[in-house]
């Protein structure tokens, strides 16, 4: 065996046991909770629920296999889903080898798989449960395809099966692959334009082309159904220099799940500096004349990075795992740059012994820097309790062992269901809410008191006690809507900490009743028609303010606020939005009201009015001024200025 092979044998053996170390240590979080929930579907509901949602189904038909398959072992749940990943996520380390000895020569085949071996990003990904690390082994079987179908000569047919196949696969396991392979597919062109134009290979590559779009026609108008349809992210623009930040990060430093944010932004330039000599090492070294290495390092790194960022700069919501598909590029540019480096670019260089040993400290640096990195990152992840997946497992077991025959279990967001049963099926007898009843996140679907008060009081009556999972409830609670009926009318008993993760336990009075509407009494003020103050609550050291929307699509609206003494003096001021930074007017439900804690301040003096100015943030034009008399709070309402009064009903 070449001493080539016994390496690239090594690498894969650290790749498996890296991505076999502590792979049940953390629990299954949200996403890994939906791959078991779907994978136990039978394949014509598996279709179904993948065509409403936003992945096609082939990761889940594998997972649902592989759960079948070992069953029978009765394995853990978390390790026996991740096992999967992570053998599928091995496949890189060759497939990388295999790329890097193609497009320049066998060592920088042996670094690229270096590289990927020990990336935190492809391990973190090598053990979830989830597609990712199918996905970029399926496109990187794709470039190899289309390297070797880019060589003067080969085994063209064999070739041109293994491209369909791993870009069909890649397709229906993620959407976002149909960009990498355009970019492979413009590599592949180039290539041949400069290397004779010869009209039977392009026929040939045309029509496993089209093969490939034939076999992706059958779920075309699913994809096109969801993406016109999705409303699991906020409308908006795109932050792009947040989001191009957070890419580099992953490509290079690791998933920002292993590296904090600010420590790896410091480490950027030296890898912007790392990667520019790589460029220009792969450019200076002649490589492979036919596979043009450096014009598939920048399409396949570039194009799909642009085409995802344009097609997502309306959507705010960005994660940089969407652009994971040109992640190899990464060590291939890694692997082939430190090659030349080594190998001193050309004769001309060689021949200078000075120049020579600069270019490889500068190569051997390079590569330390980025295998030291990547060690702090795996260190993170593997040590670190900073770096956990939300806690479900030691939530729910909290809740299980230590929960009474009376009391049942609340989650909110309700679209976290999926986890939850992973852990607790329901032959076990633990009753489970959800608020709201969604089955994928809805940005749209905002809890108010009403709606909350009234689920409570169904959900509730009769029952000891309840168990409150909080999980994006920042989302789908922004108020605090549930925690704020709970914490008043019932009063925790406790509040165990997990990371990324709430759990309140709450003892419940025999006939509790939340009420449906809030607590308040007296006139009403509205602002421009746009929103209404339905009244003031004072309470143990401060007020509570209700806010209702009364239509839907409010501009982002603000609250110019002032507490007064009896004097006229200001004891208090604030000015922002009217429910909380987090919360703005333009997620506001219709008729739906929203509780706002407004403290007393500790000045000694008595609060007698409240003054109010509602304005909008981008224009400054204002809605309306009102004053409340804080000492009747609830009761009576002076207004002054643009705004109005309603009687009380």
């Amino acid at each position: 065996m070449r001493r080539s092979h016994l390496v690239l044998l090594a690498l894969i053996l650290l790749a498996w046991l890296l991505r076999l170390y502590h792979l049940d240590v953390q629990s299954l979080w949200y996403d890994e909770g939906v791959t078991a929930q779907v994978a136990r579907m039978g394949v014509a509901e598996l279709t179904r629920w993948t065509a409403d949602d936003i992945q096609p189904p082939l990761y889940y038909l594998l997972a649902g296999g592989w759960l079948g398959l070992i069953r029978p072992w009765e394995a853990p749940l978390a390790f026996t889903m991740r096992l999967l990943s992570a053998g599928l996520g091995l496949v890189l380390i060759p497939l990388l080898w295999s790329l890097g000895r193609r497009l320049w020569n066998e060592t920088a085949g042996l670094l690229a798989a270096l590289v990927a071996a020990v990336s935190p990003l492809m391990v973190y990904y090598g053990q979830e449960a989830r597609m990712y690390a199918l996905l970029v082994t399926l496109v990187s079987l794709a470039a190899l395809a289309v390297v070797r179908l880019a060589e003067p000569a080969g085994r063209e047919r064999r070739w041109l099966a293994v491209y369909v196949l791993a870009a069909l696969a890649a397709l229906y396991t993620h959407y976002f692959a149909g960009f990498a392979l355009l970019a492979l597919g413009l590599y592949w062109l180039v290539v041949w334009w400069r290397s004779g134009r010869a009209a039977r290979r392009l026929r040939a590559f045309a029509v496993a082309n089209v093969l490939v779009v034939i076999g992706f026609l059958p779920w075309l108008p699913a994809m096109m159904a969801r993406f016109q349809a999705d409303t699991s992210y906020w409308a908006g623009t795109l932050k792009l220099a947040d989001a191009l930040r957070h890419t580099a990060i992953n490509f290079t430093a690791g998933a920002t799940e292993t590296m904090f944010e600010a420590t790896a932004t410091m480490l950027l330039p030296w890898f912007g500096v790392a990667a520019l000599v790589w460029l220009a090492a792969c450019a200076w070294s002649p490589g492979r004349r036919p596979q043009r290495p450096l014009v598939l390092i920048l399409l396949w790194g570039l194009l799909p990075s642009i085409c995802i960022l344009f097609l997502a700069h309306r959507t705010p919501k960005f994660n940089p795992r969407y652009l994971m598909i040109s992640w190899p590029v990464w060590a291939l540019l890694a692997g082939g740059g430190v090659a030349a480096l080594w190998q001193g670019l050309g004769p001309q260089v060689r021949n200078r012994r000075a120049a020579a040993a600069g270019l490889k400290v500068a190569a051997t640096a390079s590569l330390a820097f980025i295998l030291v990195v990547q060690t702090a990152g795996l260190r993170n992840w593997f040590t670190d309790a900073r770096f956990a997946k939300s806690d479900w497992r030691d939530a729910i077991s909290q809740m299980y062992f230590h929960r009474q025959p009376d009391e049942v279990s609340l989650l909110v967001s309700g679209h976290a269901y999926p986890v939850f049963d992973a852990y607790v099926p329901a032959v076990l007898g633990v009753t489970r809410y959800r608020l709201p009843e969604i089955e994928i996140l809805d940005v749209n679907r905002v809890l108010g008191w009403e709606e909350t008060a009234q689920a409570l009081n169904r959900d509730l009556a009769g029952k000891g006690g309840v168990w409150l999972f909080l999980w994006q409830n920042e989302v789908v609670d922004p108020a605090g809507v549930v925690t704020t009926l709970l914490d008043r009318y019932a009063g925790p008993v406790s509040t165990p900490t997990y990371p990324f993760i709430g759990l309140r336990h709450y003892r419940l009075p025999p006939d509790l009743h939340f009420p449906e509407t809030p607590p308040v009494a007296g006139p009403q003020a509205e602002f421009g028609g746009l929103v209404r103050l339905v009244g003031v609550e004072p309470g143990t050291g401060g007020y509570w303010l209700y806010w209702q929307g009364l239509k839907a699509g409010l501009p982002d609206l603000n609250v110019e606020l002032r507490l007064l003494d009896a004097n006229g003096a200001v004891l208090f001021q604030q000015d922002g939005r009217l429910a909380g930074y987090d919360f703005p007017t333009t997620r506001w439900r219709p008729a739906a009201s929203y509780p706002v804690w407004l403290p007393d301040p500790a000045s000694g003096a008595s609060p007698q009015t409240l003054q109010l100015r509602v304005y909008d943030a981008k224009s400054g034009a204002t809605l309306g001024e009102q004053a409340l008399d804080l000492t009747t709070a609830g009761s009576a309402l002076s207004g002054t200025g643009t705004g109005s009064q309603q009687a009380a009903s």
